[in-house]
């Protein structure tokens, strides 16, 4: 990794705020987010197994109270939307270890400016700057 690295972002070339240890810093960061991620999206996945199975087991019984139906369902809802909420935040911190390794991590997307330190400390996949998010610019540019 070179410490100061220009990309381009748009048709502007911008210049990393970032040094080699601050980068490996938010590396770390990311890392140990993706791997508590991935220990809940596994307990999910299982938890998930587990539901159908009990309601496997359970099919076979001729009765059916519609109020245990419906909190299995209910269940199985909540936990298909939580596995969806960390595939995705997992792909985020994918992304954010690609802008690492390409040398664009911590440029604001929308501004082209680097995103304040404090920002990627407490959202270290993140892609756009305070000032970016508050005006909406978020949602003008294509997620990559």
């Amino acid at each position: 990794m070179e410490t100061v690295q220009k990309k381009s972002i748009g048709l502007k070339k911008y210049k990393s705020n970032l040094n080699d240890a601050e980068l490996a810093y938010y590396e770390g960061l990311i890392l140990g987010k993706r791997r508590e991620t991935q220990e809940e999206l596994d307990y999910l996945l299982q938890t998930l197994e587990e539901i159908r199975s009990a309601d496997d087991d359970d099919s076979s019984s001729i009765d059916h109270h519609m109020g245990d139906m419906g909190s299995i369902e209910e269940s199985m809802d909540l936990t298909n939307r939580l596995i969806e909420r960390n595939i995705k935040f997992i792909n985020e911190l994918n992304r954010a270890l690609d802008r690492i390794n390409n040398g664009t991590y911590g440029i604001c997307r929308a501004t082209g400016q680097p995103i304040e330190k404090g920002r990627l400390e407490f959202a270290p996949h993140t892609r756009y700057s305070i000032e970016a998010k508050n005006n909406g610019l978020d949602k003008k540019i294509e997620p990559s």
